[in-house]
């Protein structure tokens, strides 16, 4: 009945006239949702980001264990990607340290999210201050050294333990820049772990038992880097609303008259 062309006395809209209203004000009512969307969101960045090297970790926390894949160039600070479980390699976390910038990325939507600053250092994602003890006055201690280095530290409250692969730069660098983007308090590693890579890591607790552990499945140098088009990855910022673009705009219009 919707769409019969029947017209009632007066200058009442006919039914399909009707619905045809219904429809515009709906689409504009999407052009303007959209035209919003665009004005608070921008881009990851300009041009392409690569990562020519590549991680894959198991985590073992809580009882639970999860792979992540980590892409990064090794001896350059720049922006670095992970996945923090290979399940749903869709979702993707970047940092870029040149603006300390922590973001949630969708891969397949081309879409993603600003962590805003405080967010991300509650839920540890803003690096911590792992580190590598010095030579001489370093409290790990040898456990064993044959197919593999391993040393072990212990204190009143937890035990650690890392097992250390042959020296290769790269690999050390990977391994420890990975460390030190997880939600965990910064570590002061072995000396060692600067140039041979730490291929396990496990810390428990006085009782035994195990509070975090890693174990290193590959290190790839790729033939084909990983590449991200920043451009085209749309970003919304939580900490940049409406409100906060309409004092940016009064403030460049006030600037413009002023010169």
């Amino acid at each position: 009945m919707a769409n019969l062309c029947w017209t009632q006395e007066g200058n009442t809209p006919s039914i399909s006239e009707e619905d045809s209203i219904q429809q515009a004000h709906r689409e504009t009512q999407q052009m303007l949702q959209t035209q919003l969307r665009n004005i608070t969101r921008s881009p990851l960045g300009e041009g392409e980001m690569s990562w020519s090297h590549e991680l894959e970790i198991e985590v073992t926390r809580g009882g639970r264990s999860l792979v992540q894949r980590f892409w990064f160039n090794p001896k350059k600070d720049g922006p670095l990607a992970w996945v923090l479980d290979t399940i749903k390699t869709n979702e993707w976390l970047y940092f870029d340290p040149a603006t300390n910038q922590l973001a949630s990325l969708f891969i397949a939507s081309q879409n993603g999210t600003i962590i805003p600053a405080a967010m991300a250092t509650k839920m540890g994602l803003r690096g911590n201050q792992t580190g590598q003890a010095k030579k001489r006055k370093s409290p790990w201690k040898v456990i064993s050294n044959d197919s593999l280095l391993t040393l072990g530290f212990e204190d009143d409250t937890k035990t650690m333990t890392v097992a250390l692969g042959s020296k290769t730069l790269w690999q050390a660098d990977g391994v420890n820049r990975w460390l030190s983007m997880q939600p965990v308090p910064g570590y002061t590693l072995p000396f060692e772990s600067s140039k041979q890579p730490i291929v396990q890591f496990e810390q428990s607790n006085g009782a035994g038992h195990i509070q975090y552990a890693f174990r290193v499945l590959s290190m790839t140098e790729l033939e084909t880097p990983q590449s991200l088009s920043l451009n085209s990855m749309m970003l919304d910022n939580p900490e940049r609303n409406l409100s906060v673009i309409a004092k940016e705009w009064a403030a460049e219009q006030k600037k413009k008259k002023a010169e």
